[in-house]
């Protein structure tokens, strides 16, 4: 069947049977074409709660219990997410306060990286006096620097062991008087740091589900909101696009490998020729992604019935239209500046839907139930929701690089 079927897709079926080709096409992939993701630099006593924060925006498991992150500096660690092509990274410092841990001899080799600092302090834990100080010295040298100060463990306050109040009303409820107090005083600590970079300050309440608060992601909106509006340019709404929460808990732990994989293939596809051998890898290697955070492995019938599930018409249209695409960035002028930008937006549009068909497609062979039109109608709906998003993110990052 593949033989018959159009070279783009028999490209995508061949890096998702072998998924690395090319072992250093990734690689340079990256190294030529992936803009500088975010760094946010968490800095907080031991428990403070750091770890939890970047679980939270990444879903990612491995982000819970802390294998992903890798060796950053001397004692400090980095995490890429997703890893293949990062969107944002983390920078996760042992806890201040330490025995024998001295952050300032870390500065020489954070200081070039960080975009902005995430500070985390426990709601009732008054004792910050080493946290400041330290927050107050990188300020001096870097004063541009945005800070976020993230209280946590709010549930600390409650008595009884009561819900969350709606966030709204966290700092008006007559009950929560005490908590107030104590995040009043934390927040006007730091309200007077040294510099002109933004300051934002806001409560959050990140708990596991199973210990059974109503809302596990208490504040995290307002947490999105403000690493998104100190960031500027291509980065802005980066963080929130990661963690865009829908669906199962499944599909938030793929969307961000959706967002990466689609920035990565509308992004080498604005240069011309580059993406007839980049974006189909990129797509298959995606699929490949997909299958082992659904724990179910590709093989040619999977991929046979998956391709006839998106039709014909689909994938005649893919690899016709990524032709054209080709073509049309040649043209002078028009073909290496509009044209470039419609080629990585149809390119990032189409690997986001092909991304989302993928996962309906083994959710619902997961359940042992085939349903075509729901596999296609996914693809179309997706393909429809992505466009604006992509030429929007890809237009910026086209203006800063």
């Amino acid at each position: 069947m593949f033989r018959s079927l159009p070279a783009n897709w028999r490209r995508i079926v061949q890096s998702v049977l072998n998924p690395k080709p090319d072992p250093a096409l990734f690689e340079r992939l990256k190294s030529d074409w992936q803009p500088a993701p975010p760094v946010f630099w968490l800095l907080g006593k031991v428990q403070s709660g750091k770890t939890s924060i970047i679980h939270a925006i990444t879903r990612h498991p491995e982000a819970e219990i802390g294998l992903g992150f890798k060796p950053c500096t001397r004692h400090s660690r980095q995490f890429d997410f997703p890893p293949e092509w990062p969107l944002v990274r983390f920078i996760d410092t042992r806890g201040l306060g330490e025995v024998d841990y001295h952050p300032e001899e870390e500065l020489v080799e954070l200081e070039q990286q960080a975009d902005a600092l995430i500070v985390v302090v426990r709601a009732l834990d008054p004792q910050q006096e080493e946290v400041l100080a330290q927050v107050k010295g990188i300020r001096e040298k870097h004063p541009d620097w945005p800070v976020v100060l993230v209280q946590t463990r709010l549930h600390d306050a409650y008595r009884d062991e009561r819900d969350h109040p709606p966030y709204e009303s966290l700092m008006t409820d007559p009950a929560l008087v005490d908590l107030q107090r104590a995040l009043r005083h934390q927040a006007e600590g730091f309200s007077e740091l040294p510099g002109y970079g933004q300051i934002e300050t806001l409560a959050v309440d990140l708990t596991r589900t199973e210990d059974g608060f109503s809302d596990p992601d208490y504040g995290l909106d307002a947490l999105l909101t403000a690493l998104d509006r100190v960031l500027e340019g291509s980065q802005h709404q980066s963080v929130r696009d990661l963690a865009k929460s829908q669906g199962d808990r499944r599909l938030q732990q793929v969307h961000p490998h959706l967002m990466g994989y689609a920035m990565a293939a509308g992004l080498t596809d604005m240069i011309p020729m580059a993406g007839l051998v980049t974006v189909p890898t990129l797509q298959g290697k995606l699929l490949h992604s997909i299958g082992r955070l659904y724990q179910r492995e590709w093989n040619k019938s999977t991929l046979s019935e998956f391709a006839a599930s998106l039709g014909s018409g689909v994938l005649l249209g893919m690899g016709a239209s990524f032709g054209a695409r080709q073509l049309g960035k040649l043209v002078p002028v028009y073909g290496q500046t509009v044209g470039a930008l419609a080629a990585g937006t149809a390119s990032a549009a189409v690997t986001y839907a092909l991304g989302r068909a993928a996962c309906y497609y083994l959710e619902k062979a997961e359940a042992g139930q085939a349903d075509p039109e729901g596999v296609s109608d996914t693809y179309h709906r997706s393909l429809k929701e992505a466009y604006q998003m992509f030429r929007q993110r890809l237009e910026q990052t086209d203006k800063t690089q």
